[in-house]
């Protein structure tokens, strides 16, 4: 859906729709470009070849993701916990290849979302309430 933004409030010329998402599909095309992200994807196609190890390492961040989105008190010893459980997948050269790749693309995309967010001057005050 194009939306035609118009007159904004305060009386300046807003820009169309179609000129942010033209400019969107300008960061994705070079975001695709980056080593970071070229990095990820090889690692991850290398994993997906090893349906078992692709599995495994999809259980792990499934069980890391929901530690960090808990409300628990004991996020450090239930995330070491987890990483004793997952040893050997924390030491496995190809895994650990693929977390350290992972880390960095998503690093990369949490950047560029902090910086559009801090800079698209949405209230958020009401959420320190």
């Amino acid at each position: 859906m194009k939306i035609d933004t118009g007159i904004l409030p305060d009386g300046r010329q807003g820009k169309h729709m179609n000129d942010v998402e033209e400019i969107l599909e300008q960061l994705i095309h070079k975001i695709a470009t980056t080593k970071e992200y070229n990095q990820y994807m090889t690692m991850l196609d290398r994993i997906k070849s090893q349906p078992d190890l692709y599995h495994r390492i999809g259980e792990f961040r499934r069980r890391s993701l929901a530690i960090q989105m808990s409300e628990s008190n004991n996020k450090i010893q239930e995330n070491n916990n987890l990483q004793n459980e997952y040893r050997d997948l924390l030491t496995n050269g190809l895994s650990n290849d693929f977390f350290v790749a992972e880390h960095q693309y998503c690093g990369m995309i949490q950047a560029i979302q902090n910086e559009l967010l801090e800079n698209a001057h949405i209230d958020t005050g009401f959420l320190e309430d």
